[in-house]
């Protein structure tokens, strides 16, 4: 097939939106290249006591010049910093179209976060990308994105999103993470958003019956059931690709639920933190989301206390080099 450039980037002649194909194979310099020049968005800096550069920006506060993390104001900031997050987020996006996959999360939510490790015009990863949760929330918020997904199916549920939606398209990588993070550049990416896919999720044992079901994430990874050891090795060896294409001083932030099986609490999130985190790779913070979308089940009933899990944590890695 012929490549041509289209605006700076090389794109394969004749597919269906050459604007947002991005070849895979190039180099760094080609990736993205618009977003390679660094744009001042703020207005004129205002001087305040003589110690801290303010930009003024009314209702949403004072935002500081020598901000290089994202473009919160201050008072933003200071609501971003909640370790527990209990915003509603819509069930909007095609929500019922994107619930197919039993691991989505709000675009929303990913927006939030986005806006909070990043800055407008970043370049965001997510190596999990599922029905396209991160990637939405990144174009919601000015961001461009690179998903990677192994299951078509996920992916073509994320575009007839985007075209029902009128949002243009991110670019999606159909394959296998362990494979395809390796065709990345080193140090390229401003922020990676990720939910990880469980471990041993393909059976799930009902309480009170000896009968089991396929879960909706059973196709969220087409992996053989797994032990625990064997996931988190597997982990540790897609986030070691993560950290390589991850910029220094930049962030990762990983959805993870905790796990009730076989008459016993796992906490993931504390076994995958412990697995993946090494000298360069720094746990920062865990983050709580509370989901009040999720259905409460009576579980042990009446003779045994089991969770009935309505939150998720959100690892926050910070590489440092």
């Amino acid at each position: 097939m012929k490549k041509r450039y289209v605006k700076g980037r090389l794109c394969r002649k004749g597919s269906e939106n050459s604007d947002a194909y991005i070849n895979r194979e190039v180099t760094q310099n080609v990736l993205f290249p618009d977003l390679l020049v660094n744009k001042s968005r703020h207005p004129e800096v205002i001087k305040r006591n003589g110690e801290r550069d303010i930009v003024e920006l009314g209702d949403r506060g004072g935002y500081h010049s020598k901000n290089t993390l994202n473009d919160l104001t201050g008072k933003e900031w200071k609501f971003a910093t909640r370790s527990v997050i209990t915003k509603v987020y819509p069930a909007n996006l095609q929500h019922n179209l994107r619930r197919q996959h039993g691991g989505q999360k709000p675009p929303d939510l990913c927006a939030d976060l986005i806006r909070t490790f990043t800055k407008e015009g970043a370049i965001i990863l997510d190596p999990f990308a599922g029905v396209g949760g991160t990637l939405l929330g990144a174009a919601i918020c000015k961001r461009k994105a690179i998903g990677i997904e192994i299951n078509p199916k996920w992916v073509e549920i994320y575009k007839k999103v985007c075209k029902l939606e009128g949002i243009l398209e991110q670019e999606v990588i159909i394959g296998d993470c362990k494979k395809e993070l390796k065709k990345l550049p080193d140090n390229f990416f401003d922020f990676i958003l990720t939910d990880v896919p469980y471990w041993n999720m393909d059976k799930l044992e009902k309480t009170r019956s000896k009968r089991t079901r396929r879960s909706k994430l059973s196709q969220f990874n087409s992996s053989l059931i797994q032990t625990k050891e064997e996931w988190l090795n597997e982990m540790k060896t897609i986030f070691n690709e993560c950290k390589r294409v991850l910029k220094n001083k930049k962030y990762m932030a990983i959805f993870i639920g905790d796990m009730y099986r076989a008459n016993e609490y796992h906490i993931l999130s504390a076994d995958l933190a412990n697995n993946i985190k090494d000298p360069h790779l720094i746990l920062k913070a865990i983050l709580i989301w509370y989901d009040v979308s999720k259905t409460l089940h009576v579980y042990g009933y009446p003779t045994a206390f089991i969770p009935s899990m309505i939150h998720q944590n959100i690892l926050i890695f910070r590489k440092e080099e």
